[in-house]
């Protein structure tokens, strides 16, 4: 990038600091919403909540983040307080430095290394607006036309039907060889609760594509580090025909049945107050936007009377029977029409030496029967106690390509029965105790359990609060999963007899409105983990990770500032690697120009970690593993960004990894991978109601 285009950028964000016209701040840090509804309605305001119906009535709907100061954040691995390890590109495969695990206990069908793409129940949303709501979020970048669309949709179609649906896609090119990503995702939910709210049905429908040509890192880091070529894709890599192509998709339904109905029996009539319908309440506006308020009958309706003969509403129920059932589906295809490259020898030896088409297919089907105490009330975190048991039952298959067959076959079928409950119980309006387990009684990994616990306690009266003090632990046994215990292909293949791993997890943290420490350990026992031969390994002892963390927001006038850092360490570096000190701060301005028709707002965001040998990749298995030969990290990844608001769109420009400006090229985000080059991204993020 020439250096004179960055001085007009930098140029032009302290033009726009001279139309001050205001010292009115652009809103950052919306306050919690009201759960009583207030007439009239901003029907620009937009509330969500999981999908789960449980989330509807034990949980607060959050609000859409309307705010400025977000609203140049462009990448999936920018959300959350952590840093991922990656691989040169947007869109592939990833790695959180901080330590977390993320396979689930019974049969595993997460993809760690592509969690953060991934669209599915776990992380769709459920929009709750008064008008149908839409958001367009379009990005491109200067030179190389890497392009990123993603589209929001909410729609309430009668007072007790709700839609949202959305569709991402991400096309980036590759300024190194061999490593261009194109990737889709699209979900889409519906939600019905009767008129007299005693039935409710959901269901949900997703699918995720992720095309990435992989290049297995360049060959050597000094022809990147040296940069005695300025054009990237002559640099030489490992791979040059090597594809993975990942298609995960699913399909679900969900539905509940209180087990009385909401009004008791009266013998006479009675002239009372109709009450709105609870899953349509709108919270108390706090969006910013200015715009004519509406009234909806449908939604927020005036207390009137009627002749009743239902009676008054139980303030017991007997509780609800759920019943839930998902299918899950995830295809995976490995590509290579070099597989004699140097890059593979030191593993086994080929079926095939002279094309690689490694197939594996697992297919889950899930059906949940419970029962829980919940009723009609919604309780928006404060529910005084809430009990739940079930049961859940899985059929899974394995299918993957026989090189001596030639054709994809059955592998292994597996079967599993687990029961699974929890409770919920807040005392003195000051704590809350949390738990929930779920053990694997019959089948496939027979003995398995997740037992979780919380213990919460809020400080202080509601008049003068202290914040709150949450002491999360963890107890966890599990099997090695399908993929550790056998697998073939054409590079790898294992069987392997493990131990069941044993995970011990206590977490205690204080939070004080936007301000939170903490304190975590972690203990394992014979830790299952893909070792320096990129093969599935067992550490047949017991050892720890520590971890003091904090993360932050804090608005000063016009200034915004937000960060978080990490300080981890394991009491085993032999099996588990992890920076010693991570953190990333952001800093940024709000100033309203052209008589407060629109906020400019520039920002500064610096990420850092300190040096430590980060797990390498294996395209092949899709699978980081340990590596002690190379070092990364103790380089700073400034991004530059200045977003405009103008009514309810944002217009932002963002210019990424700019201390590559000093001429240090030692800028590795994963082991012979390179973070991804400067560039100017030019974006905008629209809200429609209509």
């Amino acid at each position: 990038m020439p250096k004179r285009l960055v001085f007009l950028f930098i140029l032009l964000i302290t033009t726009f600091l001279g139309f001050s016209q205001n010292p009115t701040q652009d809103s950052i840090a919306p306050k919690r919403p009201s759960p009583t509804p207030s007439l009239p309605i901003d029907s620009t305001f937009v509330t969500f909540n999981a999908y789960p119906f449980d989330s509807i009535f034990l949980k607060a709907s959050k609000v859409v983040d309307t705010t400025t100061f977000h609203a140049a954040q462009y990448d999936y691995l920018q959300q959350g307080n952590t840093i991922y390890s990656t691989l040169s590109n947007t869109g592939m495969a990833h790695k959180s430095m901080r330590f977390n695990y993320l396979h689930q206990t019974g049969f595993d069908m997460t993809l760690p290394a592509f969690a953060a793409l991934m669209q599915n129940e776990s992380n769709m949303l459920s929009y709750l607006s008064v008008l149908p709501y839409s958001e367009i979020r379009y990005l491109m970048t200067v030179g190389d036309l890497e392009q990123h669309f993603h589209v929001r949709f909410g729609r309430q179609v009668t007072p007790r039907l709700l839609i949202s649906f959305a569709f991402d896609t991400d096309y980036a090119p590759a300024t190194f060889n061999n490593n261009k990503t194109i990737n889709n995702a699209f979900w889409v939910n519906a939600k019905y609760i009767t008129k007299s709210e005693r039935y409710g049905v959901g269901a949900y429908w997703y699918r995720n594509k992720l095309e990435m040509q992989e290049n297995g890192g360049i060959v050597n880091d000094e022809s990147y580090t040296s940069h005695t070529e300025t054009d990237n894709s002559v640099i030489p890599v490992n791979l040059s025909n090597a594809t993975n192509f990942v298609v995960s998709s699913g399909v679900g339904l969900e539905q509940y049945f209180n087990l009385l109905s909401k009004k008791k029996p009266q013998s006479k009539k009675e002239k009372v107050p109709v009450a709105t319908d609870s899953i349509t309440q709108i919270p108390t506006p706090i969006d910013s936007l200015s715009i004519d308020t509406v009234v909806l009958d449908s939604i927020v309706s005036s207390a009137h009377q009627k002749d009743v003969q239902e009676g008054k509403d139980r303030k017991f129920t007997l509780g609800r029977i759920c019943h839930s059932f998902s299918y899950q589906s995830n295809k995976l295809y490995y590509n290579e029409t070099s597989p004699s490259a140097t890059f593979y020898q030191p593993y086994d030896t080929l079926f095939n030496s002279r094309k690689t088409t490694d197939t594996t297919i697992v297919r889950a089907f899930k059906n949940t029967l419970k029962w829980s105490s919940l009723g009609y009330q919604k309780h928006n975190d404060d529910i005084p106690f809430y009990l739940y048991a079930g049961i859940t039952h899985g059929f899974y298959k394995v299918n993957h390509f026989d090189y001596l067959e030639e054709e994809t076959i059955l592998a292994r079928n597996y079967n599993q029965l687990s029961v699974n409950g929890g409770i919920i119980v807040n005392l003195f309006k000051s704590t809350r105790i949390t738990g929930q387990g779920d053990l694997v009684t019959l089948g496939y990994q027979i003995g398995d359990f997740d037992l979780k616990g919380q213990w919460k306690q809020f400080l202080g009266t509601a008049n003068k609060n202290y914040g709150v003090a949450t002491l999360d632990a963890e107890l966890k046994r599990q099997s090695a999963n399908w993929f550790e215990e056998s697998y073939s292909s054409n590079h790898f293949r294992w069987k392997n007899n493990f131990k069941a791993a044993t995970y011990l997890t206590f977490d205690l943290k204080y939070s004080y409105k936007n301000y939170c420490i903490g304190i975590k350990q972690t203990s394992i026992s014979n830790m299952i983990y893909f070792g320096t031969d990129a093969r599935p390994t067992q550490f047949n002892d017991m050892f720890s990770i520590r971890e003091a963390y904090f993360s932050f927001y804090q608005g000063l006038g016009r200034f915004d500032l937000e960060g978080f850092a990490s300080l981890q360490k394991s009491s085993n570096e032999e099996v588990m690697h992890l920076p010693l000190l991570l953190g990333q701060l952001k800093f940024g301005y709000s100033q309203p120009i052209f008589h407060k028709a629109a906020t400019l707002h520039p920002s500064i965001t610096v990420r850092y970690f300190t040096k430590y040998y980060a797990d390498a990749y294996m395209p092949a298995i899709r699978t980081f593993y340990l590596q002690n030969e190379v070092q990364i990290g103790n380089f700073p990844f400034i991004d530059l960004a200045v977003a405009l608001k103008v009514k309810k769109a944002h217009i932002f420009l963002t210019y990424s990894n700019m201390f590559l400006l000093t001429g240090n090229y030692n800028a590795f985000i994963a082991p012979h991978y390179p973070m991804r080059s400067s560039k100017i991204f030019i974006g905008i993020n629209w809200r429609l109601f209509n």
